[in-house]
């Protein structure tokens, strides 16, 4: 009788073992996602760009493209006003491990405002960690293109990626824009 009770302590011990686990790495997730979140709201793109996947941002064609984005990013911001007003990440899914590279999605809101209104776009981050400590984050539309595609790994066939919600506008006189 005492071996059984020993037993079903054990069993309960990890059980509440695995789960607080599974609740640190959810919470690292979001941290990091919301690290990234803060440098791309203030526009610190190097260390945005600390977020991204290595074999991204790896070879001189890529980190061109980088810097071609910020000096982008830079004019727009100075031509049309434009300034992050809010970025909002959600929970992240379950955590899929496939060929080695842990595997999430979490859903991502930014709010982008400009002088004549604003823009708010939900799209879906892609978390891809080699250790669970360090993550990096893909937006699922960059996923889909072919060039970025081949340069990351392989998605697990359980991670599912929603389609993609149409951008809302709002005018500058908070009238929502068709």
């Amino acid at each position: 009788m005492q071996m059984k009770k020993i037993t079903t302590i054990f069993v309960v011990l990890l059980i509440c073992a695995a789960s607080v686990r599974a609740q640190n790495v959810s919470t690292v997730i979001k941290t990091e996602a919301l690290k990234m979140a803060k440098a791309l709201g203030s526009l610190d793109m190097e260390t945005y760009a600390t977020f991204m996947y290595p074999t991204l941002v790896g070879d001189n064609a890529s980190k061109e493209k980088i810097k071609q984005g910020i000096d982008s990013v830079n004019k727009y911001r100075e031509q049309f006003g434009l300034k992050v007003k809010q970025i909002l990440i959600g929970n992240p899914s379950a955590v899929q491990t496939h060929k080695g590279i842990m595997q999430c999605t979490l859903p991502q809101t930014t709010t982008v405002e400009a002088l004549m209104g604003t823009l708010s776009l939900e799209t879906t981050l892609i978390g891809l960690s080699n250790n669970g400590t360090k993550w990096y984050f893909v937006d699922a539309m960059m996923y889909k293109q072919k060039d970025s595609k081949e340069k990351l790994p392989e998605l697990s066939p359980a991670i599912v990626i929603p389609p993609m919600k149409p951008p809302v506008m709002t005018g500058a006189d908070g009238k929502k824009i068709n």
